[in-house]
């Protein structure tokens, strides 16, 4: 099982359940999926900038500073 949290809430919303209450069950874990992957994305883009702007007071690539800090923010779109 993957330790991504989207990859594992968008397993459970594919999974195959019965009741009444499976399609907005499925609905609602597809809106969750849908929210982290977009908090991510923002959380990304600010690490960016943070660490640009502290790479440019250090002398720095960004991507070096996001390194100490241990984010993977600067990770290209089919890396994640």
């Amino acid at each position: 099982m993957s330790d991504d949290i989207v990859a594992r809430i968008r397993m459970y919303a594919n999974a195959s359940i019965d009741g009444g209450w499976a399609t907005v069950f499925r609905s609602d874990l597809n809106i969750a999926a849908d929210e982290i992957e977009r908090l991510r994305k923002e959380r990304d883009e600010a690490r960016q900038r943070l660490c640009k702007v502290v790479g440019d007071n250090r002398d720095m690539w960004g991507e070096d500073v996001a390194k100490e800090y241990g984010w993977d923010c600067f990770k290209k779109e089919d890396e994640q």
